[in-house]
């Protein structure tokens, strides 16, 4: 599943459509969280069980142009938003309630939590946030040095607990390629198969979908198709060339 436009002819070459900013054109990628997001919140994935949502929701960044004298906002149908937030809302599966699940990007970041007002501090360029009913967890951007806040809170914490998992550091990394490169050996199936990675590659394309249409769409993952906005199941596939279907 990968959604894609066909508003335009297909533009020739450019430089501006690899690396890293292929993810931001429609014909190329599904945006940041298709991008970043999978490596993100892998764990929280994996973690909480979470499946295909149940519905989701975006609000975006938007241009504007002036046409005689007065402020036009610009249609842009050929690729994502330089910022964005996205809710994703997943029901209850086995011993785990409803959870909800918000990405910010391009800047875009969620309300300074009262408890870094008590400690003085400001929400870091990236990383990631738990709200629980009895309290907030902040850890990096995945998930590594999770720390419980305010500052009091966390002390308390270690004070009375055993030292809690950590993640592992980016630095170790190469870990997964190697058990990767063993899977394919034939050994045991990597973090990585197909079975945890098709919940969170079909969450996040759902994700890309509600930034393009700017709407709240809601999702019947057993028929995999949207129910309440019609015209956004069109970008459930991808028009392939001839010659390259699959």
């Amino acid at each position: 599943m990968g959604p894609v436009a066909r508003t335009h002819a297909r533009p020739p070459y450019s430089p501006h459509y690899t690396n890293a900013v292929f993810r931001g054109w429609y014909d190329f990628g599904g945006g940041s969280i298709a991008d970043m997001g999978h490596y993100s919140l892998w764990v929280v994935f994996r973690t909480l069980k979470l499946g295909a949502p149940v519905s989701v929701e975006a609000t975006y960044s938007s241009a504007c142009t002036l046409v005689d004298q007065v402020s036009t906002k610009i249609k842009n149908d050929y690729s994502f938003p330089l910022a964005s937030t996205i809710r994703f809302k997943f029901a209850a599966r086995d011993e785990f309630g409803p959870v909800d699940l918000w990405w910010h990007d391009g800047g875009m970041k969620p309300p300074t939590p009262e408890e870094l007002y008590e400690d003085n501090r400001e929400l870091a360029a990236e990383g990631m946030m738990f709200v629980g009913d009895r309290g907030k967890i902040l850890a990096g951007f995945l998930i590594e040095d999770p720390q419980l806040i305010p500052e009091k809170k966390m002390r308390a914490y270690q004070g009375s607990q055993p030292a809690p998992h950590q993640r592992r550091d980016r630095d170790e990394q190469p870990r997964a390629f190697t058990d990767w490169i063993a899977a394919c050996r034939g050994g045991k199936p990597s973090e990585a198969e197909f079975l945890h990675a098709g919940p969170i590659a079909e969450a996040f394309n759902l994700g890309a979908i509600a930034c393009r249409v700017g709407k709240r769409i809601e999702w019947d993952a057993q028929n995999m198709k949207i129910t309440n906005v019609p015209e956004a199941n069109k970008y459930l596939y991808r028009e392939y060339r001839k010659g390259w279907e699959l």
